[in-house]
Parts: C-alpha cells; structure tokens; sequence
C-alpha cells in the first residue's frame, strides 16, 4: 500500500515521451472515479458503491447493486459533494455492466483502451483523511471465452472501482463472480458505449430488467412460507397480477429467506418482508426497506381483510405522497369479530359502505375491516392459520417486534 499525498507522480514525467503506451498517472486516474449513492422510492439511503468516467458526462458502474433503487447521486471518490443521476443510457445483464448520464461534466475521464497483453499487476486507489492511496495486487488466474474475459485476483479491491495496470492504463471494472474478486476487462466497457441510447431513462426503470426466466404464474398452485415457528401455505389472486408476478419473482431469487417477521399484533396481523430485518440486532430499527421499488395500489372491491387474507403493507400517506405499496413487505390478517354496532362506526368515520357479504364475513369469520379499501389485499391463507395465530400472540416489545424471533427460513413454490 503505497501513499502518494498529493505529490506529482515521478513515473509520469520519467516515462513523458511514451504517452501512447502510458495513458495517466495516479493522479490524474483518480480523478475519474466517483462515490455512487442509491436510494429508495421515500428518498432513504440505500448503498454506497463506485463507478468512473468514460466520457465527459458518462459513468460506468456495475449493474446489480444500482438496480430496485429509485434514485442516484454521484459525487469525486470519497466526498460528500453528491449530485443527482439523470438516469441510464445502456445496461448490459450478461457482463453486469451499467452506463450511466451524470449532470456533473468531468474532463478527466479515463480512457478506455484494450491492452495489448496481460498485465502481471494490478492497483486501485482510494483516499483517507485526504491522502491519496495504492492498493496492488497480482493477477491468479485468466478466464476467457467467446463471450466474456477477465482476471481472477486475491486483492480486496473495492466493488465498482476501475483496476489499473503498472502502466496506469486501465485493465477492467472490479466485480464479484462465485466469490471470487475478478477483473471485467476493459474491452467489454468499450461495447458498452456502442450501445448507448440517445435519450437516458431512470434506473428505477432497472427493475424489471432480467435475462432470467421466471415460471409462469399458470404453474404455480401456492406457496409454502416456512417460518421457524412452523409452515404457512398461501394462494395469490389473479385479480391483482402485479402483486402475483411480483410476489413469484422475490420468493425465486429467495429475497424472503432469513427475513424477520418484524411485527406482530394479536387479533390484528402477522407482518414480514423488510429487507432491513435479515441481519437486523434486537434493538435495530426496523420495517423500512423493501427491494428498492414499489407498486400502485389495485384495489378489488371483492377482497377485502377478513381473516387469513394477504395485503402489501405501505407508508402513511403524509410519507408516502404517491400512496403506493412496499415493493415486498406484507402482512397476514389475523383479525378478529366485529359487531353490527362497530361496522356501522367504521362506515360513518371511513364514509364507506360495507356489503352484505362483508358484514357476514366480518360477523363470523372476522378481520381487519377498518383496513378496507386503504391498501390491496393480493392473496389468502390456505393452511396453517394456527400458525399465524401463534405468531400474532407471542410476547412483543418496541414497535409490535417479537422478543423471541421469527424468522422465514425460505419461501417455497408449490407447483401445479
């Protein structure tokens, strides 16, 4: 690890007549990085991650950790001076690669040249306490095929960021394949700008971006929800398609397994699938993130919260502006009876009405009827509600969160 605190890089000038062979310095290369922050739909943190210039107004980073945010900033490599991120101009899934249009016009972009052979060392930069640093590392292993190349290394090369040769040539984009730290080599970020589109779009659109095939909602019969607390069959409605669609894509890339069932209230509901909750402490604050993304309400007059039904959670609506639905939170009503007396209040206070059957329902199978109408109900329970109710009555503190925790071990699909 070297220190290079500020001072003009001596190899530059040493080497100033073989410009063509030597494309920068240290200096000069780190100023085409930058410091990428994602958020979500209410405008809260995500991750932080790295990307670099290739253009004036063009910054490559990698794609998977940017998709499901609704919005990025960029700012120089480790500071706080963030701008927001127009959108994107190309993506690549197969190479992980994302282009994107940044406001912030920077001249010291870094050059994206295929090298001429294998470089045996590599380097990364970074800064502390505004000292400039070198990280180098050695290349283990060459992969290549007709479709992708890279280099294997052992180094702790920082996600996102360019590595570069001895040379200062850049070599690749840092990525992460089977556990392995690799190298992307740079050839591939030059396609990538072949690829761009005159007009930039959201990333928020990334989220529906996959080169992954997902099993037709017609084969699915249900799912099988096992908890540590025992196992909760569900069935989703195709009156409200997004939600079901949706719901089959998370439970395939096991975005469920090891979420808390973060809150629970007796008589009422069973809820999960916040992301903050997977590595939650017990005194963490919880029930804030889902996937990045959201959906739009789909209200169907016919169902409604009776007992055992299924609905996405969302935030109040003084936070929630567009009052749209958590992209994966949801909860299970467990409910309770209710009397003429008390549907009668909740028509005059709601201004609704409820029907014949709702009434019925809520007088003797019960629910949560004073949920009606506010968020989308998109499935029911099937069996296993006496696990739901086991789950709604245990010992609770904070904000409604088990003392003794739930946990989903994984989200099953049941097959037709």
């Amino acid at each position: 690890m070297i220190g290079c605190q500020g001072k003009k890089d001596k190899s530059s000038d040493q080497l100033s007549g073989s410009q063509s062979l030597f494309s920068g310095s240290y200096q000069s290369n780190v100023k085409g990085i930058v410091s990428l922050r994602t958020f979500d739909y209410y405008t809260r943190q995500l991750k932080d991650g790295y990307g670099f210039y290739v253009a004036p107004d063009l910054v490559i980073t990698n794609l998977d950790w940017v998709k499901g945010a609704y919005k990025l900033k960029a700012a120089p490599m480790d500071t706080e001076e963030f701008t927001s991120v127009p959108g994107f101009v190309a993506y690549d899934l197969d190479r992980n690669l994302l282009l994107l249009k940044v406001t912030r016009k920077n001249q010291n972009f870094i050059q994206l040249k295929t090298a001429d052979t294998q470089p045996d060392s590599l380097y990364q930069l970074f800064r502390k306490r505004a000292k400039l640093y070198v990280t180098n590392g050695s290349i283990i292993n060459t992969h290549d095929s007709d479709s992708i190349g890279y280099w294997t290394t052992k180094e702790p090369f920082k996600y996102g960021k360019p590595a570069f040769s001895m040379n200062h040539r850049l070599a690749g984009i840092v990525q992460k394949k089977n556990r392995e730290t690799i190298i992307l080599q740079s050839q591939y970020l030059k396609d990538l700008l072949s690829k761009q589109a005159e007009k930039h779009k959201s990333v928020y659109d990334l989220r529906t971006k996959t080169n992954k095939v997902y099993i037709s909602h017609e084969k699915v019969k249900g799912f099988r929800i096992i908890t540590s607390l025992g196992n909760v069959e569900i069935k989703l409605f195709d009156q409200t398609p997004k939600y079901r669609d949706n719901f089959i894509k998370l439970v395939s890339d096991q975005f469920y397994d090891s979420l808390l069932v973060h809150r629970v209230i007796n008589d009422f509901l069973v809820q999960t699938g916040a992301a903050d909750s997977k590595y939650a402490k017990k005194d963490d604050v919880v029930g804030w993130k889902g996937p990045g993304y959201t959906l739009p309400m789909h209200i169907v007059p016919q169902l409604f919260h009776k007992r055992g039904m299924i609905a996405a959670s969302k935030l109040p609506e003084d936070r929630n502006k567009h009052n749209r639905s958590d992209g994966s939170q949801f909860y299970i009503v467990s409910g309770r009876i209710f009397s003429d007396a008390e549907l009668d209040d909740l028509e005059a206070e709601k201004n609704m009405k409820f029907s014949q059957q709702q009434r019925q329902v809520y007088k003797t199978i019960g629910g949560a009827p004073y949920l009606d109408n506010d968020y989308t109900v998109f499935g029911r329970v099937t069996k296993g509600m006496d696990v739901v109710d086991r789950m709604a009555a245990v010992e609770t503190y904070a904000v409604d969160r088990p003392v003794k925790e739930i946990r989903i071990k994984t989200i099953e699909i049941l097959r037709k």
